[in-house]
């Protein structure tokens, strides 16, 4: 349980502000000074000439954990790759060994907001094209690679969203679903036209038979091998505004409806009947496919809340149970790696998985989560990296190997489907005491009335126990004290608290400041327990008492902040447009970079306190990846070099301080030799 104190006013007065953009540096090396610099630091000549801290000879590394799905594309040109477009958009990975390796594009040309599907050349497994619709005025777009996707140009501007791009089984042609009709282009993307006759708001293209088929709307449309226009198909039963999902394999189609109504025709459209079983009437249809084998699959929804899977090999007539449901969650997309068509792929919230029987599943892709939080543990095994994102905690060992193991960027499927709502992990701590102790925030109920959960893992991230339930407020950092082990602070807004614990998580005291807007980074004295640093939209405050008082040092946002582990009263602060330093425990802040763009929102030293890294975050402007300070953070400059995700979420260093790890908005976890 834990115990409200009242709130106290904050020693300064505290005006409302609004969210800026934090500090990165971009282009080169930024310079501040400060006084002398921290012990342990080399001190710099203030005249010397800027040095590029870029790292030469080490390359970032992509090295998971798999935790999102996306759109598919395979092509019969190379049977072992397939392509992933990830939900946002704005990230292509490509396989090349059917899912043990994953390789991420680098930034794409268009700041995207929706994927709009992917798409190989059967002909030229290179050529790769990607639709969607960007942000800022909502156009639609087609992408093309002619490397493997690894860059990618932008070919079609429509004025409205992409929502499907497909290739024709002979490779002559691509086909673009979108807001005005259907796009077509014989070359490669270098030229487009509108096909005559398709409907607006086209979408959901599948070639089946030869056959094109896509929806708009209610209706089921087929452009037939050789035909000129496409035809609009009776429609299917009560599909109500429009087809959700809608796949093919031979002459079995399947269609569900945004009424949550699936309709199968076994006849090429021609006919339409529901899928009928022993679900029964009384249910929410979630999801409902036919699979590159020619087997339907329907996830329902029980009216007393059961979800249940079933699967039928005869067109419908027969059905048993299947495990789907539980064990990866909702089918999003589906397809199969040429040459094996008995094995399906299938895309989820949380991952891209293959199985034979929809009984029993692997993971094999994709690294493309969001990791908010990162920290070091000690496992049985050996150190492991946790990664805390939108649905759940990842750990793995692989990453912190100097040769990765086969398969490194799969960090565990526990062969039951993550939880990808209420299970956002937004803050990690590792008791320095006991590395294999871990603390974790996962932040659930709703944006209304947000509530977190205080979770101890003792054996490295690998199981957790709820020590805390349904905490108020949204738990945006949490700190373990360096001196005191028992002694936690977890920083809350809605409502602004200081949270902490003696007894290490047993119990919370709630500390309220509501006169603040709340708190969104933490860090704990070295030394001291009962001193700690707090960040937020307000300033920068230091508590000497366990988070009841409070003193402000410092107005605008901050992000995060940094004492160094090895030098006391030296910490680093991340502000609202610069890079704070301070040697006396915030009595003098120094101002060591300013002007910057982007979001500084996370940093981590070095364990010998020597170096400290920086990371920012994409938040309106772009983001520019990874900074170093080898000088206390009197100077800094970007090592972000090969990093294909510039926005950094979150950073973390090996306990042996060879490895860096970036956490990163759309790429999972990179790390860099250090």
């Amino acid at each position: 349980m834990f115990n409200a104190q009242r709130p106290r006013s904050s020693s300064a007065k505290v005006s409302r502000r609004r969210l800026l953009l934090i500090a990165t540096v971009a282009f080169g090396t930024v310079f501040g000074a400060f006084g002398a610099a921290p012990a342990g630091a080399d001190p710099a000549d203030p005249a010397d000439p800027p040095t590029t801290l870029a790292t030469r000879g080490n390359e970032w590394r992509q090295v998971g954990p798999n935790g999102s799905g996306g759109k598919l594309a395979f092509t019969p040109a190379r049977p072992e790759r397939a392509y992933v477009q990830t939900p946002i958009g704005n990230v292509v990975f490509r396989t090349d060994d059917r899912g043990t390796t994953w390789q991420q594009s680098n930034a794409l040309p268009v700041d995207a907001t929706d994927a709009g599907g992917v798409a190989a050349s059967p002909l030229r497994p290179d050529v790769v094209f990607a639709g969607g619709v960007e942000k800022e005025h909502w156009r639609g777009y087609v992408l093309r690679s002619t490397d493997a996707g690894k860059t990618f140009t932008q070919v079609l501007d429509t004025p409205g969203r992409v929502s499907g791009v497909v290739f024709d089984p002979a490779g002559a042609r691509l086909y673009a679903m979108a807001a005005d009709g259907v796009h077509v282009t014989t070359d490669n993307g270098n030229t487009w036209r509108l096909l005559a006759g398709s409907p607006a708001d086209a979408r959901n293209p599948k070639f089946t038979g030869g056959d094109l088929y896509f929806t708009a709307g209610a209706d089921v449309w087929v452009l037939r091998r050789g035909a000129r226009t496409p035809v609009k198909l009776p429609r299917p039963g009560s599909t109500g505004a429009g087809v959700d999902q809608f796949t093919g394999t031979g002459s079995t189609l399947v269609a569900r409806g945004d009424l949550q109504v699936a309709q199968v025709s076994t006849d090429r459209g021609a006919h339409w009947r529901a899928l009928r079983g022993p679900w029964g009437t009384d249910v929410v249809v979630l999801a409902a496919i036919v699979d590159g084998s020619g087997r339907l699959h329907i996830q329902v929804n029980q009216s007393t809340g059961e979800m249940q899977q079933w699967g039928s090999r005869d067109n419908g007539r027969t059905w048993r149970p299947e495990a789907g449901l539980a064990r990866i969650d909702l089918y999003e997309s589906t397809g199969t790696f040429p040459g094996r068509p008995g094995t399906d792929v299938i895309s989820a919230g949380a991952g891209i998985y293959t199985t034979d029987d929809h009984q029993s599943f692997r993971r094999i892709g994709v690294p493309g989560s969001e990791v908010l939080s990162m920290t070091v543990a000690q496992g049985k095994s050996g150190p492991a990296v946790v990664a805390g994102t939108m649905t759940g905690t990842y750990q793995s060992t692989a990453p912190l190997k100097s040769r990765l193991p086969r398969g490194y960027q799969e960090w565990g499927f526990s062969g039951a489907a993550p939880h990808t709502f209420g299970n956002r992990i937004d803050g990690l701590a590792t008791d320095p005491s006991n590395p294999s102790t871990v603390y974790r925030v996962r932040n659930t109920c709703t944006s209304e009335q947000p509530c977190f959960y205080l979770e101890k893992s003792t054996d490295a991230g690998v199981r957790w126990t709820i020590t805390q339930t349904a905490v108020p407020g949204k738990a945006l950092g949490i700190a373990v004290s360096p001196s005191d082990p028992k002694r936690l602070y977890v920083a809350t807004h809605s409502p602004s608290a200081v949270y902490t614990s003696n007894d290490g998580g047993e119990s919370l005291v709630q500390n309220g400041h509501d006169d603040l807007e709340g708190f969104t980074s933490v860090a704990v004295d070295p030394v001291h327990p009962d001193s700690a640093w707090l960040g937020g939209p307000n300033g920068l405050f230091r508590t000497t008492d366990g988070g009841v008082t409070l003193t402000k040092l410092l107005d605008g946002w901050v992000s995060a902040i940094a004492p160094n582990p090895r030098t006391p009263g030296h910490a680093i602060i991340a502000a609202r447009d610069a890079i704070y330093v301070t040697t006396d425990d915030g009595k003098n802040l120094t101002k060591v970079a300013g002007d910057l763009t982007g979001y500084l929102g996370s940093l981590a030293f070095t364990p010998d306190g020597s170096t400290v890294f920086a990371g920012s975050h994409e938040y309106h402007t772009p983001a520019l990846g990874v900074l170093r300070s080898t000088d206390g953070g009197r100077t800094w400059g970007s090592i972000t070099k090969n990093l294909p995700e510039p926005s950094v979420s979150s950073l973390t260093v090996s306990a042996d301080g060879r490895w860096l790890f970036a956490g990163t908005t759309y790429g999972s976890v990179h790390r860099l030799a250090v």
